[in-house]
């Protein structure tokens, strides 16, 4: 069965926390996705919150916590200065530099990287919140479980402390989880609603990011019985999606250099009954770990940004058998996306206008046309290449699209889209229109 994401994410998550006898906690988060419904929706069960190296923002959302919050930042590159600026806007915050360190991209392992200095930091955070208003102390009868889709395992005792996913980090709070078990319940939550694992989920289930996959997997024409590989898989959820748009007649694997996706990809496929059919490895797709010729079809959809693309391509062209297609679909930021909001002329075009994303990728990466030339230069046959425009409009989707665009913006210059966006989202006409470049061609 399909997994199947309906209600809110505060609302699951407050779900967990009643299934464990807790009314009130901790949250430590980097996802906007996460810890925003919460802070809005549901500020009773927050005694604090902490962000790391926060991906998306939201002052707005987090004023009403005051002396509750404590972001770190980086202090330098990516969206440190951004970050600084919103914080402005929050005076009574803690805030806590992280020092000789560059924002960290959505893979970064933050944990091992700056684990030290985090830790100690948190603890005497949580410690003076504790001693003015902290949660009860509870004392879960449950060691692990799931609830509407959210799963948790629980470890140590003392005031509860619920830690949500570190972006796409392979280690998540692991290295760090027995320093805070000392002194506090730790709930860890992870799953499909989740972090990086629940944004790659919600898009692999748009309707617009799957035309521009379905696009792609059309020019290749997979037929049954063919084996079929995704380089970059993720959390598998396009593996599965073209399991079932096939008809369940080919396998399909996936790889990917990030065990944390993996762990979450295998749990999914196995809930979704998929295990049998689907399967996964851990591997760059810049060094595939497959024989030559092991595959009829190889695509892969959002990553050659990510990896250097010169040692990918070949790749990909190498584990295919002959008369096997190859189908790629990259960013397209060199090109302008469409937001649909009635804003004035020229803040719309600065919104609208490449560049549009704070993560940069791999520094060999490919989010250009140059996928084109790329792609000419593997000798293949029959190639078809064509941008797409893919449209977003729904709810959780936009709220992370906002949560990039937003933080960017001046004070007055957010009101001017909270507005629009209001007023669209009343009228049903919000939506965000973004760019792809997509090849596919035949192994000779």
């Amino acid at each position: 069965m399909t997994t199947q994401i309906e209600a809110p994410v505060d609302e699951r998550i407050v779900g967990v926390l009643r299934e464990l006898g807790i009314e009130r906690a901790h949250f430590a988060s980097r996802n906007l996705g996460d810890w925003r419904g919460l802070a809005v929706d549901v500020p009773d069960v927050v005694a604090s919150m902490t962000l790391i190296c926060p991906l998306g923002f939201d002052a707005q959302a987090l004023a009403p916590l005051g002396e509750r919050l404590l972001v770190f930042n980086a202090d330098r590159g990516g969206a440190t200065a951004t970050i600084d600026r919103n914080l402005a806007a929050l005076p009574s915050a803690t805030r806590v530099s992280l020092s000789d360190y560059g924002y960290p991209n959505n893979y970064a392992d933050i944990a091992v990287e700056q684990g030290a200095a985090v830790v100690p930091a948190m603890l005497d955070f949580l410690a003076g919140v504790d001693a003015a208003n902290g949660p009860a102390v509870a004392s879960p009868s449950v060691a692990e479980g799931e609830v509407d889709g959210i799963y948790f395992s629980v470890r140590g005792s003392g005031p509860p402390l619920v830690l949500l996913p570190l972006g796409a980090g392979p280690s998540q709070w692991d290295p760090v989880v027995g320093a805070f078990t000392e002194k506090y319940c730790v709930v860890t939550l992870s799953g499909p609603m989740l972090g990086m694992v629940g944004s790659l989920e919600g898009r692999g289930r748009t309707p617009g990011y799957l035309s521009a996959v379905g696009s792609l997997i059309d020019a290749a024409q997979i037929q049954p019985g063919e084996r079929v590989l995704e380089a970059g898989c993720g959390t598998g959820v396009l593996c599965r999606w073209v399991a079932r748009r096939t008809n369940r007649q080919n396998p399909v694997s996936g790889v990917d250099v990030n065990t944390y996706f993996l762990r979450e990809a295998g749990e999914i496929a196995r809930r979704e009954g998929m295990d049998n059919l689907v399967s996964f490895h851990e591997g760059s797709a810049e060094a595939l770990p497959f024989d030559d010729n092991s595959f009829d079809v190889v695509f892969s959809s959002t990553v050659i940004q990510r990896v250097n693309a010169d040692l990918m391509l070949p790749e990909l062209v190498r584990v295919v058998k002959p008369g096997g297609r190859i189908a790629v679909l990259g960013h397209a930021h060199d090109m302008n996306r469409w937001v649909n909001l009635p804003l004035r002329a020229d803040l719309k075009t600065r919104i609208e206008s490449p560049p549009w994303v704070d993560d940069p990728g791999h520094p060999q990466g490919c989010d250009d046309s140059s996928l084109y030339q790329r792609f000419a230069k593997l000798g293949l046959e029959n190639t078809r290449m064509f941008p797409f425009i893919s449209t977003f409009a729904e709810p959780d989707r936009l709220q992370f699209m906002q949560g990039g665009i937003l933080p960017t913006l001046n004070a007055e210059e957010a009101d001017e889209w909270r507005a629009a966006a209001a007023q669209a989202q009343a009228d049903g006409t919000f939506f965000i229109s973004t760019p792809f470049h997509c090849a596919v061609g035949t192994k000779p």
